[in-house]
């Protein structure tokens, strides 16, 4: 998935190029280009330490491992620089990324590997039994509910990993039925869907019969019309 900046890469060169020259402030430049005034700083940081490209948007998320972040939150932790000094030092685009990972590690709670895998967003869907579909779900939820990891290994779409998951949370294994072009039986239905069910079908009669109704009048019309020709023949 692209992540695209509302300001283009010429209007950060622009703006970093007069914050660093002095010809203008964090917060007039702010102003002018409608961001914060950190982000103008965060684009400075980024221009000095790794130039132009220190600029330029993303195509996609950055991958980070579980190691990775340690070695970013150990360094914070033990007082080897500021957020903004080690997200320099690290080649990171915004120091909330460290206050984050940093933020998660003082929880207690489990840092994984970061791998975005963009390309199973665009995957198309596969037919699969339902013997497939509940192999592909067990899979998933045995691995924390990892959608993307798990449409990449069945190669099916993430939406597919995602519905079969989310069905098969709510209906058990009925849930993995494929019920497409299926009409529901009457006693699988809520009183609500049998009643939109009933509605459904007195508005199809209502329209045969309006229908017919106006197929009557016309062949009437036809009728008479007919009769009065023929008796001016007369």
């Amino acid at each position: 998935m692209s992540r695209k900046s509302k300001v283009s890469f010429e209007g950060k060169l622009r703006a970093v190029t007069w914050y660093l020259e002095g010809k203008a402030s964090c917060s007039q430049l702010a102003r002018q280009f409608g961001v914060n005034p950190c982000t103008i700083k965060d684009w400075a940081t980024a221009y000095q330490y790794q130039g132009h490209e220190g600029l330029k948007s993303l195509k996609h998320n950055q991958n980070y491992s579980t190691e990775f972040k340690l070695k970013c939150i150990e360094a914070y932790l033990t007082g080897e620089g500021s957020l903004q000094e080690l997200a320099r030092k690290f080649g990171l685009r915004s120091h909330e990324q460290i206050r984050q990972w940093v933020f998660r590690y003082n929880s207690h709670k489990e840092l994984k590997d970061y791998n975005p895998i963009p390309e199973v967003y665009h995957m198309t869907s596969r037919k699969t039994t339902k013997e497939e579909r509940l192999e592909i779900v067990n899979y998933c939820l045995d691995h924390d509910s990892n959608y993307k990891e798990t449409a990449q290994k069945f190669d099916c779409s993430y939406a597919q990993v995602y519905n079969w998951c989310r069905k098969y949370k709510l209906k058990g294994l009925e849930g993995l039925n494929d019920n497409r072009g299926r009409k529901p039986s009457e006693d699988s239905l809520t009183e609500l869907e049998k009643a939109n069910r009933k509605i459904k079908e007195l508005e199809r009669r209502l329209e045969i019969s309006q229908n017919e109704s106006e197929f009557l009048k016309k062949l009437r019309e036809l009728e008479r019309s007919w009769l009065q020709e023929n008796l001016n023949k007369d």
